[in-house]
C-alpha cells in the first residue's frame, strides 16, 4: 500500500472513530442535560408541594389569631396564604403535567385544600358574627382538622413519590454523566493512538523516503559518472568519424580525378586504336574494342553515381526556406528532353515551402520523376506530384502510371547498386533510389512506395519542418541529421 493510501485509510479511519466518538458523546450529554432536568424538576415539585403546605399553614394561623384576638390585622396571613395556595396549585399542576400519577393525586388534593379554606372562611364569619365563644366553638368542632391531616396525607404522598422520581432521576444523572466521561476520555485516548499510529506511519515513511533518496543520490553520481564515460566516449567516436569524413573526403578526391584519369586515358587510345588500325582489324577485333570504350564510360558513369552518393552527407548545403514549386519548375526544365521524347504528362497539386538542402531536395525530386519517365508502360508518362502535413513534417508525393513495383521489393530498390532489370532493358548504376533514401534521412525524414491505384507506384517521402518543432524535438531532429549525414 502507498503512503498516500496509507494516510488516506488513517485519516479515514480516524474521522469514522471520532465521528462515533462525538455522535456518543453529544448523545449522552444530551442524556445527561434531560437527566439533570427532571432532577431539577423533582425539587420543582418539592418546592410547590411545600409552598402549598406553608400556605395553608399561614392561613389557618392567621385563622386562629383572628378568631382569638378579633383583630384584623391577624387576617392578613390568612388573605396571603389564601391567595397563593391557588397560584402554588395552579404551577404545581403544569409541573406534574406528564406524570399521571401526581395528577391524580393533586385531583384529591385541590378540593381538599378548597374545602378546608370554606371552613377557615366560615369560622372567620362566626367569630365577626357571634364573637369569640362561637368562633372558638367553630375550632373546637373539629372539621377543619380532618381535612387538615387528610391535606398533609395527600401532600406527604406526593412528596414520597416526588423524592422517588428524584432519587432514580439523580441514579440516571450520574449514570449518563459517568457515560459522558468515559466517552470523552476513550475518544480522547483514541485520538492520542491515532496521533501515534500517525506519527509511526509518517516516520517510517519519512526513513523509507531517506533511504530512497540516498538511492537516488548514488544513482545519479553512478549516472553522471556513466555519462561522462559515455560523453567522452562519443567524443572519441566524434573524432574517428571526423577523421572517417576526411579519408572520405579524400576518396572522393581520388576517385573524381586519380581513378577517372586512367579510364579516360584508356578509353581515348582504346577509341584511337581502332581509329587508326581500323583497316587492318576485323570485326571482331572492333567489337572487343567497342566493349572497353563502353566498359570504361560505365566505369566513368558508376564513380560518378557513387561520388554523388558519398557527397549527400559529406558536401550537403546549409537547410534554407525553399519554395518546392519553384524547385520543381528547375527540376522540369532539366528534364525536358526526356520529357519532350517519352511525351510524358506531369501534373502537380501547390507545393509548400520547407527548410532544406535545395540542391539535394532538386535531385530528389529529379531521380523520383527520371524514374517514372524511364520506368514507363506502353501508355503516355502520367506523373502527379502533391504535398500534404503531416504533423511536424511535409509528406510529399510522387504518382506515376509506369510498370509498378511488387511490394516484396520495398527494402531492396533503397540499397544501393541494387536493380530489378538489366542494363540492357533500361540503363543506370541503380543507385538513385539509394540516393533519394539518403537525401530523405538527411532532411530528417524518409521515403518509400506503395503500388499506385490502377497501376503504376507511388513514391512518398518526408522532410521534417523543424519551425513547427518544440525545442526538445527540433534537437533530437538535429541528432538525426547529423547521425544520417555520416
Amino acid at each position: 500500500m502507498t503512503f498516500k493510501a496509507k494516510i488516506t485509510a488513517g485519516l479515514v479511519t480516524a474521522f469514522a472513530v471520532l465521528l462515533l466518538v462525538a455522535v456518543l458523546s453529544y448523545a449522552s450529554l444530551l442524556r445527561t442535560t434531560e437527566d439533570r432536568r427532571r432532577v431539577t424538576h423533582s425539587h420543582q415539585v418539592l418546592e410547590r408541594l411545600d409552598d402549598v403546605q406553608m400556605n395553608l399553614s399561614d392561613a389557618e394561623t392567621g385563622q386562629r389569631g383572628y378568631i382569638l384576638t378579633g383583630d384584623d390585622s391577624y387576617l392578613e396571613p390568612y388573605r396571603n396564604g389564601f391567595g397563593q395556595v391557588h397560584q402554588n396549585v395552579k404551577a404545581l399542576r403544569q409541573l406534574i403535567a406528564d406524570n399521571p400519577r401526581q395528577r391524580r393525586s393533586l385531583d384529591r388534593l385541590e378540593p381538599l385544600i378548597t374545602e378546608r379554606l370554606a371552613v377557615a372562611q366560615g369560622r372567620i364569619e362566626v367569630r365577626r358574627a357571634k364573637g369569640l365563644a362561637a368562633g372558638i366553638a367553630s375550632v373546637h368542632e373539629g372539621s377543619g382538622k380532618q381535612l387538615m391531616d387528610q391535606i398533609r396525607a395527600v401532600i406527604s404522598g406526593m412528596k414520597e413519590e416526588e423524592n422517588r422520581l428524584l432519587v432514580q432521576r439523580s441514579n440516571e444523572l450520574e449514570a449518563s454523566s459517568r457515560r459522558a466521561r468515559v466517552l470523552i476520555v476513550a475518544g480522547e485516548a483514541l485520538g492520542f493512538l491515532f496521533l501515534l499510529a500517525a506519527g509511526f506511519v509518517i516516520q517510517q515513511e519519512m526513513n523509507h523516503r531517506s533511504r530512497a533518496e540516498e538511492e537516488v543520490r548514488k544513482f545519479n553520481v553512478g549516472l553522471e559518472r556513466r555519462v561522462a564515460e559515455r560523453t567522452a566516449e562519443l567524443a572519441e567516436r566524434a573524432k574517428d568519424l571526423e577523421r572517417s569524413n576526411m579519408e572520405l573526403q579524400q576518396f572522393a578526391y581520388v576517385a573524381s580525378h586519380d581513378l577517372q584519369e586512367p579510364l579516360r586515358t584508356i578509353a581515348s587510345f582504346t577509341q584511337l586504336l581502332a581509329k587508326r588500325y581500323n583497316d587492318k582489324l576485323d570485326d571482331k577485333a572492333r567489337d572487343f574494342i567497342n566493349f572497353a570504350v563502353d566498359g570504361s564510360k560505365r566505369m566513368q558513369t558508376l564513380i560518378n553515381d557513387l561520388l554523388a552518393f558519398s557527397r549527400v552527407g559529406t558536401q550537403g548545403r546549409p537547410h534554407e526556406p525553399t519554395r518546392c514549386d519553384a524547385l520543381l519548375d528547375r527540376v522540369l526544365k532539366s528534364l525536358k528532353i526526356a520529357i519532350q521524347e517519352s511525351g510524358a504528362v506531369i501534373t502537380r497539386d501547390p507545393l509548400p515551402v520547407v527548410v532544406a538542402d535545395d540542391v539535394q531536395l532538386g535531385q530528389l525530386f529529379q531521380n523520383l520523376i527520371g524514374n517514372a519517365i524511364k520506368f514507363r508502360g506502353e501508355d503516355v508518362p502520367r506523373v502527379h506530384i502533391s504535398a500534404e502535413r503531416q504533423g511536424n513534417a511535409w509528406k510529399f508525393l510522387v504518382r506515376d502510371n509506369g510498370i509498378g513495383i511488387f511490394p516484396e521489393h520495398q527494402d531492396r530498390i533503397f540499397v544501393i547498386f541494387q536493380r530489378l532489370h538489366t542494363k540492357a532493358k533500361y540503363p543506370g548504376t541503380g543507385i538513385g533510389l539509394a540516393i533519394c533514401k539518403k537525401i530523405a534521412e538527411r532532411h530528417g525524414g524518409r521515403v518509400w512506395f506503395e503500388p499506385a491505384p490502377g497501376g503504376g507506384s507511388a513514391f512518398y517521402f518526408t522532410i521534417a519542418d523543424r519551425n513547427a518543432m518544440k525545442p526538445e524535438e527540433r534537437e533530437h531532429h538535429e541528432l538525426r541529421v547529423n547521425a544520417a549525414a555520416h
